[in-house]
């Protein structure tokens, strides 16, 4: 995205916010910062297109939860991407229309990771210590055209939601292995900038793990399932 121009009927406010949305063949899914602190706002939805109208059905948003909302998007093709309007979008109780200016980043790159996933379980193992198992993480990942999002929502020592995201470019080193280069993330001074060898394991088309080994010999092994 660059530009994101919001109107309540009176004045443009044109907002600071850097954002990747990835479109796969039935859903979509974007990731940026919040305006004031970098933890995520990000969505997911399926979408269609109807009459030159795309119109999204999000299921999961960092600010609603589990809500189901349905947003028509005017769309208007620019030479290197796209415009999109929401002409009524309810932010904070009030009306406004969303304007939102995208330029293309897709490559020709196919992966049997094209699509997007809800993560199912998470094995954490320390360099040192016993392994720790999440049956019930709440994480979306997207991958489409050499292009990644995830975004995961936690809850802190307060027991409040937080979400944290991270986007960027991927290639396929090899059948098992892909390197994710973080181009954004709410960790902007730890990981933005730096490439992950990500080992990759499929079960079936449907299913696939992958493992993040960081530099202190901790491991992180994560469960996919695709989402349909």
């Amino acid at each position: 995205m660059t530009s994101q121009v919001l109107n309540d009927g009176t004045k443009d406010s044109v907002l600071d916010r850097k954002q990747l949305k990835i479109y796969t063949d039935k859903y979509m899914m974007y990731a940026s910062p919040n305006i004031t602190d970098s933890f995520a706002n990000f969505g997911i939805g399926k979408y269609e297109i109807d009459n030159g109208k795309v119109i999204e059905y999000r299921f999961y948003t960092a600010e609603e939860g589990e809500k189901m909302d349905t947003f028509k998007l005017d769309i208007e093709k620019t030479y290197n991407g796209y415009k999109q309007v929401i002409n009524d979008i309810t932010i904070q109780g009030k009306k406004y229309k969303l304007t939102e200016t995208y330029e293309s980043y897709s490559t020709d790159q196919k992966s049997p990771l094209d699509g997007a996933w809800r993560q199912v379980k998470n094995i954490y193992f320390p360099s040192n210590g016993d392994s720790s198992v999440n049956n019930n993480p709440l994480e979306y990942k997207a991958f489409q055209s050499g292009y990644f999002i995830w975004a995961i929502t936690v809850k802190d020592s307060t027991n409040k939601k937080t979400s944290v995201f991270g986007y960027g470019p991927f290639q396929t080193i090899n059948p098992d292995r892909i390197r994710e280069t973080v181009a954004n993330s709410t960790f902007v001074s730890g990981v933005v900038g730096r490439k992950y060898d990500v080992d990759i394991k499929f079960n079936g088309n449907d299913t696939y793990q992958q493992t993040l080994t960081f530099a202190n010999g901790d491991k992180s092994t994560e469960v996919y399932q695709r989402l349909k």
